[in-house]
């Protein structure tokens, strides 16, 4: 369960299917690169009820763990400004539940892409509207279908596709369609695969990536002590079964 600041207290959840508040956004993936997001520090944070330190804790409140690899990325947004991803995620080995290799499970993380037009259309408020043309007087009406905005949450990395991970999953009230899960606490609930056979947890690779990227030492990273092997992984996640 997570609960998030300064957002607005809903009657009713949102749901990626069957709601009306969310839209599928017809986005160009070649047009996503460094010159046309023009930000990436829309973070969204999330106080969640209990924390999760280790591969043991997750373990327990897993509906679903497997390592997969993600295709068939799609984008939302919702009528509140909040960004999801969608992503068909293929099983490469199954840990926990019943899913056999090969398989496709779908999963839905809080981040996302979104043109600032399509940000801005949904904006109720004139006065909203008026300052974030504003930010970005410099564009055209036409160019603002085509620069984009970078939203995750907090000490999240982006999806991207072909990325490999060990998910620990569970299902969710907000996404309840067949084989949807989310991550539990999100970046907590993942083990993102770096390199063959090295695993980093998603908040801690963050972490790292930050730090190297303020300190501009790019050989921070062989220096982490978080790191795992897929074998590694599965023995933990054994031993607390």
């Amino acid at each position: 369960m997570k609960i998030r600041k300064g957002a607005i207290l809903l009657l009713c959840s949102l749901c990626l299917t069957g709601c009306s508040g969310v839209r599928k956004l017809k986005i160009n993936t070649e047009e996503i690169t460094k010159d046309t997001i023009v930000s990436c520090n829309d973070q969204v944070i999330y106080e969640y009820v209990a924390s999760y330190p280790d591969i043991a804790s997750l373990v327990k409140d897993s509906d679903v763990i497997v390592y997969g690899k993600a295709e068939g990325i799609r984008y939302y947004i919702d009528w509140y400004g909040m960004c999801h991803t969608k992503a068909d995620i293929t099983v490469l080995r199954s840990f926990k539940g019943n899913y056999k290799e090969g398989k496709q499970i779908k999963i839905v993380k809080d981040q996302g892409y979104v043109s600032v037009k399509d940000y801005m259309d949904p904006l109720w408020s004139k006065e909203e509207k008026k300052s974030y043309r504003r930010i970005y007087e410099q564009y055209s009406d036409e160019e603002l279908e085509h620069i984009y905005l970078q939203q995750t949450e907090k000490d999240d990395i982006m999806l991207e596709t072909n990325q490999r991970s060990v998910y620990f999953l569970q299902k969710s009230a907000d996404y309840n369609t067949d084989r949807t899960y989310t991550r539990i606490n999100g970046p907590e609930g993942e083990y993102m695969e770096i390199e063959d056979e090295c695993f980093v947890r998603v908040n801690t690779l963050w972490d790292y990536r930050n730090r190297a990227e303020v300190q501009e030492n790019t050989d921070l990273e062989e220096d982490m002590n978080d790191m795992f092997t897929l074998e590694e992984i599965a023995s933990q996640i054994h031993a607390a079964e």
